[in-house]
């Protein structure tokens, strides 16, 4: 998390975006655990929408913002991610839940790749770990034969979550992009001052880091157990 500036330009915009942000990071951490996922979800997307309220009732707004700012309101309607996230937040505050559905594929992986798998639909409400602990049984059985010999090679599953208000592919992607479209909305915001935010984009290099959850995830004792450690 970056620390937050001193003398800040738009502190209530700034604090708005790191909030979000911080929300984002849970809906990481907890990929695997319905609810706290779909809840930190719900909170990201309000405090999203929320950067825009507060950048515009700032203190100090420099001559040319509400210029600037028409523009980048014209902008971020015809992008579908920022769209998207502005329905959803009416859901989310006026209507009811947003409608979320999860697939998982599970099997045999080598490190968080998948080697052989079967994919199906699960209850929204499913943790991951309860279908790991089958998954284990099948794999540890049918694949392995009861070892775990080539280092790497275990159970594993990899989810899925779509909210089809959010659009159709897996749901972090868009999150991710609109985010990263909002720090240089911001940062621009800071440049009307003639300031910069010092703003990281928000980068996942590969999503199985947080989309796989395998044996040694769930119990981590395993890499001992099976000799992993060892050399």
């Amino acid at each position: 998390m970056e620390p937050f500036e001193e003398n800040c330009p738009i502190p209530s915009a700034h604090e708005k975006y790191t909030e979000a942000r911080y929300f984002l990071i849970q809906c990481l951490l907890n990929y695997h655990v319905p609810q706290p996922f779909l809840h930190n979800l719900n909170a990201f997307i309000q405090a999203f929408r929320n950067i825009t309220f507060m950048l515009q009732s700032e203190d100090h707004q420099p001559s040319t913002f509400q210029t600037w700012y028409e523009v980048k309101r014209e902008e971020m309607r015809k992008l579908p991610p920022l769209r998207r996230l502005v329905d959803a937040r009416n859901i989310v505050v006026k209507q009811s839940s947003l409608t979320a559905k999860s697939t998982v594929k599970c099997g045999l992986f080598r490190g968080r790749r998948m080697k052989l798998s079967s994919e199906c639909h699960i209850k929204p409400f499913t943790k991951t770990e309860t279908i790991l602990a089958l998954t284990s049984k099948f794999v540890g059985d049918f694949f392995l034969g009861g070892k775990h010999d080539i280092v790497g090679e275990q159970a594993g599953v990899e989810r899925v979550w779509i909210v089809e208000e959010l659009g159709e592919g897996e749901v972090m992607a868009g999150c991710i992009e609109a985010m990263n479209y909002m720090i240089n909305f911001v940062e621009e915001a800071h440049h009307l001052s003639g300031r910069t935010s010092g703003l990281d984009l928000f980068g996942i290099e590969d999503m199985r880091e947080f989309s796989v959850f395998l044996e040694t995830d769930a119990d981590p004792t395993l890499f001992a157990k099976w000799g992993w450690l060892e050399g």
